[in-house]
């Protein structure tokens, strides 16, 4: 009886050290990801930088009917994991990307066209950058957004429009503008901040420019 006492406690005694050294064990250090991934999006094929996508589920690669990105519209290199921010430090000025292959969808252009046209009041107003703003007529199913518009050569191409659907003023920090942009069979929703939208020309370059090196038609 004893002894089974004296290795029951040996037994647990065991147990509590080896807890003990993971609990004290140093974490193993994380950082970005790194290198790139082979993606086939519906058919198109692509290759991404690990550090640009947003999604951890994505960074396997393979065949996806979307890619998520994220970028730091600021000086576009990847967002960082936020590992080591200060308290009270603002959070970086984030650009999400979303990529898919839209197929024999119509052109973002022929949407605003379509769709968002005949809901629009006639004033027109300057906006900064060059954008031209519109207000959406009361009682229409976007009577809460306003439509930005810049035309002008975007990633070498000129006549291409840059259209961005924002919530109004009142509700600009809670939700992101959205842009559609298409290159080379891939269509990229771009989601950001108004405050961004300055800065429209450059990312909309820089998103059309990152398309053609992940389509491997640019070097980067």
């Amino acid at each position: 009886m004893l002894a089974r006492w004296l290795l029951a406690t040996g037994l647990l005694g065991l147990a509590v050290a080896a807890n003990a050294a993971l609990l004290l064990r140093a974490p193993t250090p994380t950082g970005p990801p790194t290198g790139e991934v082979t993606i086939d999006l519906a058919g198109l094929p692509l290759s991404a930088s690990r550090a640009l996508i947003a999604e951890p589920a994505q960074r396997a690669g393979g065949r996806l009917t979307r890619l998520d990105l994220q970028v730091d519209w600021v000086n576009y290199q990847p967002v960082p994991l936020g590992l080591g921010r200060k308290t009270g430090e603002p959070p970086p000025e984030t650009l999400h990307i979303v990529l898919s292959n839209p197929g024999p969808k119509a052109p973002p252009a022929d949407h605003l066209q379509q769709v968002h046209a005949r809901f629009l009041s006639p004033e027109t107003v300057q906006a900064k950058g060059g954008l031209v703003m519109r207000r959406f007529r009361a009682g229409t199913p976007y009577e809460d957004r306003e439509l930005y518009i810049g035309a002008g050569a975007l990633g070498g191409s000129g006549g291409r429009l840059f259209i961005a659907l924002c919530p109004k003023a009142n509700i600009q920090d809670v939700e992101p503008c959205i842009v559609r942009l298409r290159e080379d069979g891939v269509e990229a929703e771009m989601r950001f901040p108004a405050r961004a939208l300055p800065e429209w020309r450059r990312m909309g370059t820089e998103t059309l420019q990152l398309i053609r090196r992940m389509r491997g038609l640019e070097e980067g």
